[in-house]
């Protein structure tokens, strides 16, 4: 029998390994692994928790790519090669910087994997493999298999669902519609409820890139999942668009449905900012544009918020840092994720970045460990790239050191009764302000 590695790469010490609620199974590679067909031994290993032993026989290895892990992608590659093993490499990076990364691995997987992995196994067995294999059309995901969750070595903080791929928004720095479609493809929910139910774990979070989606059909599977998800007995947390707020009855059925936290991509708090330099016009719509009528309703439902915003746009200067942040402590936001602009492949603002030669770091691949969302990697305009990233840690610095985060997180758990939000806020909050700041240190010392 054969045996296949999937490997998520990881470096030590990261802010999403060091925040504990940030590492999450690798959903993909469980999906792809439940695909493999059973002839084959397959193998996980996810960087974040655990490391790879190099010394144990494989036939293939299978390794997903997103763009700052894409320096560790290569070197695993050329670790694997020089043992004779070929290695496959996928997911969205890659899937923009193909020829790149057909310098270091056998074969490129461009686009969603899941129908396509199976032909790509049959052509290693036949010794016919392909440089390139491109994913014509998306997958039906409808019927998507259960992933293999039996393969993680891992204890994650959460168990991981998705029910659907895709999104019609079109923002500047999102790669989402690029890669999963402008069209939403949904799983059926007799399916993901048997799934949520299947696991032993009694918090989830739903992968989902908006778990409510936008339209009357998504609405309305909202609806019935959220109604369903009431009799499983488990707490949730996922990703939305503020749209959320857009139907009270919505917010409603997520309160009983166990929700109890929702990721909110509000990006910045000038309208300007999100309508010239982000397109992302969902949030300036009649309902959603008043945040902080959004927040708490939002609140009101007993459901904590982590805020996400980014800095860094052509339209921001200097005043948006202390702008946000007491914009986000005047709501009372339970916790907070501040990015810095972050020009990926796939992306239009990656193209325009491009294009405007405003570029900073490009000695690639090296530099793709540098496109975290967390350091400067392009000429703001209205800024310098220190000024951006002294921002950013002195943003962090006020709402989110030890006192601070504490105080935040008692309040989360006066509001919604749940220790996993009360968790999630405190750690997200605490453990991204250690991190950040032990890495302004480590970068002081090497100056």
């Amino acid at each position: 029998m054969k045996k296949i590695l999937l490997v998520n790469p990881s470096y030590k010490g990261s802010l999403h390994t060091n925040i504990k609620v940030l590492a999450i199974p690798p959903l993909n590679l469980a999906t792809l692994a439940s695909q493999t067909p059973e002839r084959f031994d397959v193998s996980i290993v996810d960087e974040a928790v655990e490391d790879i032993d190099f010394n144990q026989h494989y036939d293939l290895v299978g390794i997903t790519c997103m763009t700052p892990l894409a320096p560790r992608a290569y070197e695993l590659c050329d670790e694997f090669r020089k043992r004779g093993i070929p290695v496959v490499i996928g997911g969205v990076h890659v899937s923009y910087m193909s020829e790149e990364a057909a310098r270091y691995a056998d074969c490129v997987v461009i686009g969603e994997a899941d129908h396509i992995w199976v032909k790509v196994l049959e052509d290693f067995e036949n010794g016919q493999m392909q440089k390139f294999y491109t994913v014509e059309d998306r997958p039906d995901i409808t019927n998507l298999p259960v992933p293999r969750r039996d393969l993680f070595n891992g204890d994650y903080f959460v168990e991981t669902i998705q029910t659907s791929r895709g999104c019609p928004f079109k923002c500047s720095f999102c790669s989402v519609t690029a890669f999963n479609g402008a069209k939403y493809r949904l799983r059926n929910i007799d399916n993901v409820i048997d799934e949520v139910n299947s696991l032993k774990s009694k918090r989830i979070f739903f992968t989902d890139d908006n778990i409510v989606g936008s339209g009357k059909k998504c609405i309305e599977r909202s609806y019935e999942l959220f109604d369903r998800m009431k009799d499983t007995g488990k707490e949730w947390g996922g990703q939305a668009c503020i749209n959320i707020v857009e139907h009270d009855n919505l917010l409603q059925a997520a309160q009983r449905g166990g929700c109890k936290a929702l990721l909110i991509g509000f990006e910045s708090i000038d309208a300007e900012t999100i309508a010239s330099d982000m397109n992302k016009s969902v949030n300036l719509r009649a309902k959603t544009k008043n945040f902080k009528d959004a927040i708490k309703k939002i609140h009101d439902h007993g459901i904590a918020m982590v805020g996400c915003f980014i800095f860094g746009s052509d339209s921001q200067n200097k005043d948006i840092f202390k702008r946000t942040v007491d914009f986000v402590l005047e709501n009372q936001i339970d916790a907070v994720q501040f990015t810095i602009e972050t020009p990926l492949p796939g992306t239009a603002r990656y193209k325009q970045i491009v294009s405007e030669n405003r570029l900073l770091l490009t000695d690639y691949p090296r530099d793709w460990q540098h496109y975290t969302i967390f350091q400067p990697v392009f000429k703001p305009k209205n800024m310098t790239p220190d000024e951006l990233y002294d921002g950013l840690v002195g943003a962090y610095k006020e709402v989110s050191s030890f006192g601070t985060s504490l105080t935040r997180g008692i309040r989360t758990f006066m509001n919604t009764r749940s220790l996993f939000s009360t968790g999630l806020s405190f750690s997200w909050n605490y453990d991204a302000y250690k991190t950040i700041t032990n890495t302004v240190t480590g970068l002081q010392a090497n100056r």
